[in-house]
């Protein structure tokens, strides 16, 4: 039996859900006994009370298949309940100690795996990818998903650890938690009414203060930002904090709009200097500048890895296969790329604009589009050089997806890469994306109900899945990083 902590300082809560029918152990903050079955989107597991015979289903937080819990009813609905574990009376082998507690039972969101062990984190996201791509996405997608070439894992899609195997050779001088944690270069803070600073707790507005950010890299853990005077004298209540530890140079903070040093002092330039290792492409080490408030990818590994992955998919002549790792390091051959036309979707700040600008060359047209206006100024200042390259400004919608795919001299493009934001493209963008003619299609997707989506408006719009690759990008969430490579029928 384990007992988990009480929440620091606030002790069990009563339930906070929505009132609904009366029923045996209905009322919000009564307690139940669940026995858990498997995992479910969003960091959840499936459960039933031991004693409903109606087999009513809970969704529960911060347990494991195959334990028995007691656990707090916190919201009810029509069609299932939610809980939060109080009790672990029949534990997982895969269970361990948290390695962020705050972000347990009625703690802070964000950390909703933090007990699993990092093995079984991937056993669960690969379990669940394979339930959204086969029940959101539908038997064509299934279908397809089971007819890739080599697909051994469950769904046919195996989770890769970060970084890959192919990215640590006998050069390589990253250190790699062996608990997964100490890898996100961004991290945001809030702070509360009464002037406490953390994070909001589970799905609610409420700030939760914090005493550690394990998930974090050291350079920001080391700013102090939860304790330290010279940062608190600073925040107001409602105010946010955003902490960047950039790959090179030293971590800033940007807050109230104010971008300051390591020091809480105004930093001489608003802007943090990335880089990334594209040597496996043939182009060295890219350069970026950015805005410190604008997106980046967080974990400190997955610029690297996604750059290489997605350009060797829309590029190289390469599907990403079954085991995208195993060739990230093959030199890349240039000839394919020379001279094509590439329309690019939500492209931020050019992370992957700019190496595909530089694979295309001066012979090939690279078109992108960005709804942050921020990001887009940062884009073209980091695409200086590539003069073939036009970064456009605006949403992305079916009708400028439309006006950029017809935008290319020649004909529309070959390539489309996408990467959207976690509510995926949507079926409407999708269909304007198959209507630019594109012989290859790469979709970067965080959230794999948004995936399964949007694959199966492909699929039923005239093109055939031909890879699809998982990273466990977000250690400790219920979150994932997915790349699928797409060719017309």
């Amino acid at each position: 039996m384990v007992r988990l902590p009480e929440p620091a300082g606030r002790g069990w809560p009563s339930g906070t859900g929505k009132p609904g029918q009366s029923g045996p152990g209905d009322q919000e903050g009564e307690d139940l006994l669940l026995r858990v079955t498997a995992p479910a989107h969003g960091g959840h597991c499936v459960a039933r009370p031991v004693d409903d015979p109606s087999g009513r289903v809970v969704f529960v937080r911060h347990t494991l298949p195959g334990e028995t819990v007691r656990a707090r009813v916190t919201q009810r609905t029509s069609r299932a309940w939610r809980a939060e574990v109080v009790e672990v009376l029949e534990p997982s082998p895969d269970r361990v100690s948290s390695v962020w507690p705050e972000a347990g039972p009625f703690g802070v969101g964000g950390g909703e795996l933090a007990h699993v062990c990092l093995p079984a984190q991937r056993v669960w996201k690969q379990w669940v990818l394979a339930d959204c791509l086969r029940r959101v996405g539908g038997p064509q997608v299934a279908q397809a998903v089971a007819a890739l070439p080599g697909a051994a894992a469950p769904g046919g899609v195996a989770v890769e650890v970060l970084p890959t195997q192919a990215y640590q050779g006998a050069d390589s001088s990253r250190e790699v938690s062996v608990q997964g944690t100490g890898t996100r270069t961004r991290i945001t803070l809030e702070v509360g009414e009464e002037g406490q600073v953390g994070m909001h707790a589970f799905r609610s507005h409420r700030v939760l203060p914090l005493r550690s950010l394990p998930l974090a890299v050291a350079r920001i853990q080391e700013l102090g930002l939860l304790e330290e005077p010279r940062w608190r004298s600073r925040y107001r209540p409602g105010g946010r904090i955003r902490a960047v530890s950039p790959s090179r140079g030293e971590p800033v903070v940007l807050l109230d709009g104010q971008v300051l040093t390591a020091a809480a002092r105004p930093a001489d330039r608003p802007r943090v200097e990335e880089v990334v290792d594209a040597t496996g492409l043939g182009l060295g080490e890219l350069r970026y500048l950015l805005h410190p408030g604008c997106f980046w990818q967080v974990h400190v590994d997955a610029p690297t890895v996604l750059v290489d992955r997605v350009a060797r998919a829309a590029l190289g002549g390469s599907p990403g296969g079954a085991s995208p790792g195993d060739h990230t390091r093959t030199p890349l051959d240039p000839g394919p790329a020379h001279g094509q036309r590439v329309l690019e979707l939500y492209s931020g700040s050019g992370l992957l604009t700019l190496p595909l600008a530089m694979l295309v060359g001066s012979s090939g047209q690279v078109r992108s589009l960005e709804g942050d206006a921020q990001a887009v100024r940062d884009a073209r200042r980091n695409l200086r050089g590539c003069r073939w390259t036009q970064v456009a400004a605006g949403r992305v919608t079916p009708r400028t997806v439309s006006a950029a795919g017809s935008a290319f001299d020649g004909g529309g493009p070959d390539v489309v890469v996408l990467d959207p934001p976690r509510q995926g493209a949507g079926r409407q963008v999708v269909q304007a994306v198959a209507r630019t003619g594109a012989g290859r299609v790469v979709l970067v997707a965080c959230d794999p109900a948004a995936l399964a989506r949007d694959l199966a408006v492909f699929l039923r719009s005239g093109y055939r899945l031909e890879a699809l690759s998982a990273l466990d990008a977000f250690p400790h969430t219920h979150h994932l990083e997915a790349v699928a490579v797409l060719v017309r029928n």
